[in-house]
């Protein structure tokens, strides 16, 4: 039975999630299931110690984990230390207490082996620190009392010198803009970080001249894939009274006599269109076992200097940055000065050992690698594989022979859970994960995969390590395989959980970590006075659209009618609970824009969402029809990755089958997202979709104003100069197959790439585009989700995007696929936007998201787009 509680409390404290700029407690729910709170911690022995051979020290944070299948004891909790070697149990009597609670997901704990000089070969005291849900706090509160437990609550005089001693407490907090700032430049920094670089020429395979900040890129990742150095957050001491060598991790406090691995890789972050794929083919032809390496040459810059507002730091906060600088840098701090510890010798690709490098990317961006290999490397002095479709290699000794395999996250995923993946068998030399901001999810199976391979070097590659907020590196350093912080919960203890509360030491810890393993540049960043790389301008023109007299009367009878909808909402304060609803009007409104003909049911889904009374009420009809229009634009909640095998319940949210089935089966049959309950019976699989692909409309649909304006603006350009090529990007498939008669009416030659084409159909029809040829096309169509990333199309000047997207990184991306290196024309993006329309209002709330830096400690990107917030609905809406 569940006690009620009448006891007044003062707000708790959050510490895995934090609000956004944008909004207040009264938009955040209670029971987000990400959103922990800390109760209070309890003093507990840990015995048996005899019997493991783990090691802790004082003030140290071990993992507690739940044993249930433990033969001696069903309610065991395990302590294991960082290197995940078993210390002891927490004693019976209290772990019978806190098992219970775990195993009902009413808390989570952590624990901290406490000082104490007292503590003998047998058992020794640790702090569990309690954190629950905000609707079951006080529940578990006084179920921890009623189990005879003292229990130390954060409102208690003892708590917070408890707390300092434990977790390392900093002397100040940082302000939410000032987090904000920090995050936002801490990578805009990296590259200013150190007033010397390196350079390194690449092997002669590469038969390309590498630009300046390509060498450099070269030499730092060749020596980050080299040397021995510690890890960060380790360093060396040599113990007081003996010549024995101790490596200690200062974020956690471990100590041990074991030399930890060095970390080999890193993450190559530099800004879209710099070259990355040029720079790691660099990598692969250059670092290769037995290779005789070019010598590294050191050059120093002066970079520009940009003032911090922290300039005067205290000599507590210098002592503490000090420290955490050695440490991330892994260098020595010897207690005996006369004696030194140097690091072992690089350690270079061996012969005789792995080979093959495994390069994992999206479909689309398989292209790309292909290109540049063509174009950059000595014609046949890689052995290069493709392993996808029905052409792959068949035995893993094949594969490992190779120099470079190629393959694709959804192939990785697919063979996770097969007891003979070819890709796991193989060791590999190194894995490349290119787009890695794919793998942001720990639980996808995506993510899962990659963090399983075998491999001596790890890369993650992406313009964009952190897309929405910092737990999106949580992903990049299970597969880069950092201890201890590829481990979820020393990742939240050390680096998130203070990062959130504002806590310097939190974004110290950060900018080191980057600081050591990541690599940053930007087009504009600056060195020696100078940019990095010289691109023609880009010139961004946002081109207005007047609506046709009748798509403006269906525009406005529908926004009148979804304002008073969403109103009525608003008003009840049911906008959360009715949220299919509005996204299905914002989408009606979005597609209008384009062509009143992507949505000819517009009449009879409103009229539905009107007579709902709540997501009860939602008919399989009705939600596939609101799936088929909308399914490609959000990724499934759960994995948040796009849906495989998409389905949509009956409160019309969309998952992968898989994902909504295991969630299914477990006790609470409910929806993930707003609790609605569901059966088996309230999932629907998606409809078979409509043939589309490159065939023409019905030459009687009317053309539209966007689609008028899109050739009228083609025609002026090839009026001044006939060999300009131009991309054309849409959100709707649809719109653009819309957009083809009128293209081939106005004599203009296309090619099209979405997401129904075959690699070797993109593969046609972007050597198509490129070609010089005077009968070539001029015209390409493509969709923000097949093409918005990682494509080169450079052979093109002008970008029009037809409709505007939520986030303004998606549509950033999409123009970097023509304004890149390469690029020798001046760039032209044309944004067609329809006068007072919502799309005039989702350029605000682009601006906006740029303003307010909703990248460093906003919710993740999909969940913005699942649960868009009041006051954007608002804005949106005109209300």
């Amino acid at each position: 039975m569940i006690v009620s509680s009448s006891m007044h409390r003062q707000t708790p404290f959050p510490f895995t999630e934090e609000l956004s700029d944008e909004e207040d407690d009264t938009n955040k729910e209670d029971d987000n299931p990400e959103e922990l709170y800390l109760v209070g911690y309890v003093q507990v022995q840990v015995v048996g110690l005899q019997y493991y051979n783990g090691t802790v020290t004082d003030n140290e944070m071990v993992q507690l984990i739940r044993e249930p299948h433990n033969p001696y004891d069903s309610n065991a909790i395990r302590v294991d230390n960082i290197r995940g070697e078993r210390v002891g149990h927490i004693e019976r009597y209290k772990a019978c207490n806190l098992a219970p609670l775990v195993d009902q997901e009413l808390v989570v704990i952590e624990g901290v082996v406490c000082s104490n000089s007292f503590r003998n070969r047998y058992r020794m005291p640790c702090n569990v620190y309690i954190f629950s849900q905000l609707p079951t706090m006080d529940f578990v509160e006084q179920l921890i009392a009623a189990s005879g437990f003292q229990l130390i609550t954060p409102m208690e005089d003892g708590f917070v010198l408890q707390q300092q001693e434990a977790m390392s407490a900093p002397e100040k907090d940082m302000s939410r803009e000032e987090r904000k700032r920090k995050i936002d430049n801490m990578f805009e920094t990296l590259i200013q970080s150190s007033s010397k670089r390196q350079s390194m020429e690449p092997s002669s395979l590469i038969t390309c001249k590498l630009m300046q900040h390509q060498k450099e890129a070269l030499a730092w990742m060749v020596e980050r894939e080299n040397g021995s150095g510690l890890p960060p957050f380790w360093e060396a001491e040599i113990e007081k009274g003996s010549k024995e060598i101790i490596y200690k991790n200062t974020i956690t406090n471990y100590s041990s006599k074991d030399r930890p691995d060095a970390l080999r890789g890193g993450i190559l972050a530099d800004d879209m269109g710099l070259g990355k794929t040029l720079q790691l083919l660099a990598l692969i032809a250059t670092n290769k076992p037995g290779a005789v390496l070019s010598p590294v040459v050191d050059i120093v810059h002066s970079p520009v200097q940009k003032p911090d507002e922290d300039a005067k730091p205290s000599k507590k906060r210098k002592k503490l940055e000090e420290k955490e600088n050695r440490s991330k840098k892994g260098t020595s701090k010897p207690a005996d000065k006369s004696l030194s510890i140097a690091d072992p010798p690089p350690c270079p690709p061996k012969l005789g050992g792995p080979r093959a490098t495994l390069v994992v990317c999206p479909l689309t961006v398989l292209s790309n690698w292909v290109e540049q290999l063509s174009e950059h490397t000595r014609q046949g002095s890689l052995d290069v594989h493709l392993y996808h479709g029905a052409d792959r290699a068949k035995d893993a000794k094949t594969l490992a022979t190779k120099d470079i395999v190629f393959t694709t996250y959804g192939i990785i995923a697919k063979e996770r859970n097969l007891p003979n993946s070819l890709l796991k068998k193989v060791h590999w030399l190194r894995v490349i994960l290119d787009e890695a901001h794919l793998v942001k999810s720990p639980s996808a199976q995506q993510t899962r995969a990659a963090v399983s391979l075998k491999a001596d070097r790890r890369w993650a590659v992406t313009g964009t390590p952190i897309q929405n907020s910092s737990k999106d590196l949580f992903s990049l350093m299970m597969f880069l395989k950092l201890q201890p912080l590829n481990e979820r919960s020393f990742w939240t203890r050390t680096i998130q959980r203070p990062l959130l509360n504002g806590e310097r030491s939190g974004f110290s810890r950060l900018q080191g970590l980057m600081s050591a393993i990541a690599l940053r540049r930007t087009k504009e960043t600056q060195v020696d006075g100078h940019r990095l790389v010289e691109l023609p301008p880009k010139v961004v023109t946002v081109y207005p659209v007047e609506l046709s007299s009748e798509h403006r009367r269906v525009y406005d009878q529908m926004e009148l009618k979804g304002k008073n909808l969403v109103g009525n909402y608003l008003e009840a304060g049911t906008i959360l609970q009715n949220y299919a609803n509005v996204l299905s009007i914002i989408l009606r409104l979005r597609q209008i824009c384009d062509h009143a003909a992507l949505c000819p049911e517009h009449a009879d889904l409103l009229a539905a969402a009107s007579s709902s009374q709540g997501p009860s009420l939602a008919s399989p009809e009705l939600l596939q029809k609101l799936l088929a229009q909308t399914g490609e634009e959000f990724d499934c909640p759960i994995c948040l990755s796009p849906p495989d095998s998409a389905v949509i319940t009956r409160c019309a949210h969309v998952f992968c089958q898989r994902c909504i089935q295991k969630t299914l089966m477990c006790d609470k049959k409910s929806c993930p997202l707003c609790r609605f309950p569901l059966t088996d019976s309230d999932v629907f699989s998606a409809p078979l979709d409509e043939a589309e692909n490159e065939s023409d409309t019905d030459s009687n649909v009317k053309s539209s104003a966007k689609i008028d304006a899109l050739i009228n603006l083609l025609q002026e350009t090839r009026e001044r100069d006939p060999s300009i090529k131009s991309v054309v990007f849409s959100q709707f498939a649809k719109m653009l197959t819309l957009v083809q008669q009128p293209l081939k009416k106005a004599g203009f030659k296309y090619v099209r790439i979405d997401g129904s084409m075959s690699v070797t159909k993109r593969e046609e029809a972007l050597q198509a585009f490129k070609s010089t040829k005077s009968k070539a096309p001029t015209v390409f169509l493509l969709t923000l989700k097949a093409a918005g990333t990682g494509l080169n199309l450079t052979s093109a000047s002008h970008v029009y995007m037809l409709d505007p997207w939520w986030n303004p990184a998606v549509d950033e991306q999409a123009m970097d696929r023509v304004h890149r290196l390469g690029q020798t024309r001046e760039v032209h993006i044309y944004r067609l936007i329809v006068t007072d329309s919502i799309e005039e209002r989702i350029l605000d709330l682009q601006e906006r998201k740029r303003q307010f830096a909703q990248v460093a400690f906003g919710k993740s990107q999909e969940e913005q787009q699942r649960l868009m917030r009041v006051e954007e609905v608002q804005l949106l809406m005109r209300l």
